[in-house]
């Protein structure tokens, strides 16, 4: 529990610096209760394992609930210092009293862990040095037989094969290996992988099969449930399509989503559908006369290949290898052979550089664990296993839905926003954030998303049985609470200091009562369509409809809605005061501005996300006494054009700026005051001014939508920290001022230009840093490759309606250093050539809708370095004369194609 204890103490150190004038009047009390919070903050964080223990557990639970009532007592003096003068002295002669009593608490239970005698733990603290991307990904190996049985069962007349096994078991991994085996690609012209997220929606299911297909439309969107599933009928009919489901669990489930499959038809339908499941009966169910196939057990030379290949490293030889590989030994008997638990203790290992840190594990899982572990055992173990700064890293991950891709952007403002990052060897948030990210996924404790060759990750998410230990943990903690029930939800809240809420499902918000939150996510409409139109609602608006009045009935409900969207938006201001996070980017909300005329109320919020909200007019003022923000994030909808009232100046502490993509005509707003503005999205030289960008000197990601300038020469980007360049729509600038601008830009690292630009890509004179370039519907008429081909260090490259003229020519020696490229949608082109030795690094080719291409360029040929060439939406014409040439033997191992029709 001490996890929870950090949290609250950084949170409490945060409120006493942050408010000097309003507790200057206790200031004394209130720095003594700090230091003691500090002191015994230094205790817990070397408790490690041992507080699991009795009586450690015991004292723990108590400094938890003490420090719960400091910071109580704290918000508690902050809600009444606006009282008459008399009162006052009674709040703060009460306050002295009762944060009296928490000191000498605190004193007291400090002194017991001292006379305990608290020793370190076997968990090193110190982060070791960052690894190569492919080591973040641990094949489980072993399965060679698995996957050349099940690739064979797949392509006979079975129509469902159902893969069963215990959690854990690495039925996933499997069902990955055939779905990605070369024999898979070639056999089937259309692929969709889908998880089964809960709680499931089947519509939902189906549309994520179309996505997957690649043939969701906008019209799908809008079908009914017995229409699309009639779609999707036909398709896999008709086209040879392979779709996984992964982790289904009950028969309900499947039963509901069926009807869309082929697989009881008389007709010779030669899709297949593989689902993983854990539940026999219905693996069972689902393979009625189709495949069941049970998941093997591992053997123990496979059990100890795996953990070999997590734990050890390259620099592991000699006797240091030798007693290693015996200890390896003596860890695994007393493991399951289960392959995902295997991977979890070589996730350990892997953190521990020493055999003697090895051993201290072993002796370990020998006194306190039983003879054989069990996987909740394990990962318990990796859990306790964790550095103390990282665990409320990992228990954060607990408030976002099962399957949800985790944007590490995102998660990386929210961390800043709740405090958990902490500064002190002087590095960026964004390179300590990336490091705790990759520490935890050493550890296999998080799936990292597809890394870029730069290494920034994009997305990562928390595998099912590590979700289940997030939530267990964070459940213990206290640390965030996932409302289910609303009827259940007051008697919870009422019995446990719960600070944070994510809202899953829809939840009526005022069925919150805990007025201390602090934290509001919502993954989930505030107000479903289905709950917001009342039976009386309803009516109304079908007596509008039978008379032929459909706009009066489409308006009726919208002022309905908005009336309800007000209700509830004032609830939340008034009622949540200590919110220090509140995300509506789930809540799908329609609002017109003066709704949000309350939110000045919540003075201490630090993150603030209207994304994908619906706005009809302008802001309220009111969001300019959000002076505390960090993050604010303004996408509203793209159909409305917004206005802001110009207060934004007045957030000086902003960090992260997404303004909208449309504004107002009327919006002209000042931000020569952010100076500690890291990332600056949608800057528009009409509504914004240019010469405020010289201000920005700590500037790192600048996102432009237009720009202007008559200065000459022009006022541009001061911050030396630049490393990423954004321009969309670029036809609203002259090209010179363009090139101009990419070339004082001398750091950046990524650069992207999205819309036309001209004949000609400007040359980028300056910027021989850049190592990621897009270029999207910049339609260019000159072949843009033997410009970039001259960018020494580009390592990724990424065309979309990039180019529309017929032959694409990379030159020799050009691209030395290029390990992706991707071509995207460029229907003109008929002929690319590659020269011999031009991309010699390149590993990984994508080639996606480029309709009129011919065929592949021979000088592919000559790269070896080339591990995956994927195609996509291509023509199955293209297909047949690529696997017919004479060529093909030479790169079938690394061709991937994706939905070929």
């Amino acid at each position: 529990m001490a996890v929870s204890v950090f949290s609250v103490i950084r949170k409490i150190e945060d409120l006493l610096m942050e408010e000097p004038e309003l507790l200057k009047r206790i200031r004394e009390d209130f720095d003594r209760m700090g230091r003691a919070l500090r002191l015994m903050k230094s205790f817990l964080i070397r408790i490690g394992l041992r507080e699991n223990k009795f009586p450690i557990r015991f004292w723990v639970a108590e400094i938890k609930d003490v420090v719960y009532d400091a910071e109580d007592v704290i918000h508690t003096f902050l809600h009444k210092t606006t009282v008459c003068f008399l009162e006052e002295r009674r709040i703060i002669r009460k306050t002295k009293s009762k944060t009296s009593e928490i000191i000498d608490k605190i004193t007291y239970l400090t002194r017991k862990l001292e006379g305990i005698g608290v020793e370190e733990s076997i968990s090193g603290e110190s982060l070791h040095q960052r690894q190569q991307l492919s080591h973040y990904y641990h094949p489980i190996v072993g399965l060679d037989d698995q996957i050349a049985h099940l690739v064979s069962t797949l392509l006979q007349d079975y129509r469902v094969i159902s893969i069963c096994g215990m959690v854990g078991s690495g039925k996933t991994t499997l069902a990955k290996a055939v779905y990605n085996h070369k024999r898979v690609r070639y056999n089937f012209v259309g692929h969709a992988w889908v998880y089964v997220s809960y709680p499931w929606k089947r519509n939902k299911i189906w549309e994520d099969i179309f996505y997957g297909l690649g043939i969701f439309g906008v019209k799908d969107s809008k079908y009914s449930d017995e229409e699309l599933a009639k779609k999707l009928y036909k398709f896999l009919e008709d086209n040879k399509c392979i779709v996984v489901l992964d982790d289904i669990r009950t028969v309900e489930v499947w039963d509901s989503i069926k009807p869309a499959f082929p697989i009881n038809c008389e007709t010779q339908s030669l899709s297949k559908i593989l689902i993983t499941s854990s539940n026999r009966k219905l693996s069972a169910h689902a393979a009625r006369g189709g495949c069941l196939y049970d998941m093997k057990m591992l053997t123990y030379e496979q059990s100890f290949n795996i953990l070999r290949n997590i734990a050890f490293s390259e620099t592991d030889f000699g006797e240091q290898y030798s007693a290693k590989n015996n200890l390896a030994e003596d860890i695994l008997r007393h493991c399951c052979r289960l392959p995902s638990a295997i991977v979890v203790m070589g996730g350990i290992l892997a953190t521990k550089r020493s055999t003697e840190e090895w051993e201290m594990l072993l002796n370990h899982v020998k006194s306190n664990l039983s003879s054989i572990l069990s996987l909740p055992d394990i990962l318990a173990l990796a859990y306790d296993d964790l550095p103390y700064h990282l665990k409320p890293c990992f228990l954060y991950l607990s408030q976002f839905p099962e399957g949800y891709m985790i944007s590490i952007g995102k998660l990386i403002q929210l961390w800043v926003a709740e405090g958990i990052l902490s500064n002190d060897k002087g590095e960026s948030i964004e390179d300590i954030a990336e490091s705790y990210i990759i520490e935890l996924a050493k550890r296999c404790m998080v799936q990292v998303g597809e890394g870029e060759v730069n290494m920034k990750f994009k997305t990562c998410y928390l595998h099912d049985v590590y979700r289940d230990l997030c939530l267990s943990e964070a459940s213990q903690e206290e640390f965030a609470l996932i409302p289910e029930n609303p009827f259940s939800l007051p008697d919870i809240m009422a019995s446990r200091r719960v600070r944070r809420v994510a809202m899953h499902e829809y939840i009526p918000i005022q069925s919150l009562r805990n007025l201390k939150l602090m934290s509001l996510l919502f993954f989930n409409e505030l107000y479903p369509e289905e709950s917001s139109i009342s039976s009386s609602l309803q009516e109304t608006a079908e007596i509008y409809l039978r008379e032929d009045k459909r706009w009066i009935s489409i308006l009726w409900i919208l002022f309905k809605l908005m009336w309800r969207f007000r209700r509830i938006l004032n609830y939340l201001f008034n009622n949540f005061k200590l919110l220090r996070i509140l995300d509506l980017e789930g809540a799908e909300i329609y609002m017109e501005g003066e709704f949000l005329r309350d939110i000045g109320k919540l003075i201490r919020l630090r993150y603030l996300s209207l994304m994908g909200t619906t706005c009809f007019s302008k802001l309220s003022r009111s969001i300019g006494n959000l002076k505390r923000l960090q993050t604010l994030d303004l996408r509203m909808n793209e159909e409305f054009p917004v206005q802001i009232p110009n207060v934004i100046c007045k957030m000086e502490m902003l960090m992260y700026l997404y303004l909208p993509m449309l504004c107002d005509s009327k919006t002209k707003l000042r931000l020569n005051t952010l100076r500690n503005l890291r990332t600056l999205v949608n800057f528009n030289s009409k509504n914004c001014y240019v010469e405020d960008l010289g201000c920005m000197t700590n500037l790192m990601e600048l996102g432009i939508t237009r720009f202007f300038c008559t200065d000459d020469p022009p006022v541009i980007i001061a911050s030396e920290h630049l490393r990423s360049l954004s321009v969309s729509r670029p036809e609203n600038i002259d090209s010179d001022l363009l090139a101009y601008l990419i070339s004082t830009c001398v750091h950046i690292s990524e650069l992207s230009l999205t819309g036309s630009i001209g004949k000609f890509l400007p040359a980028c004179q300056s910027p021989y840093q850049i190592t990621f370039m897009s270029l999207s519907e910049t339609e260019l008429s000159t072949d843009p490759m033997p410009t970039l081909g001259k960018l020494p260090n580009l390592k990724i490259l990424e065309l979309k309606k990039a180019f529309i003229g017929e032959e694409l020519h990379c030159s020799t020696e050009g691209f030395p250093e290029l390990n992706s490229l991707k071509l995207s949608s460029i229907s003109t082109v008929k002929h690319w050539i590659v020269d011999k030795s031009s991309m010699p690094k390149l590993r990984h080719l994508e080639i996606i809708d480029c309709k009129s291409l011919e065929m592949l360029p021979v000088g592919l040929m000559f790269i070896t370095t080339l591990e995956e060439l994927k195609i996509e939406l291509m023509p199955k014409a293209f297909k047949d004369r690529l696997c017919e040439g004479d060529q093909f033997n030479k790169i079938k191992h690394v061709v991937i194609f994706q939905n070929c029709y």
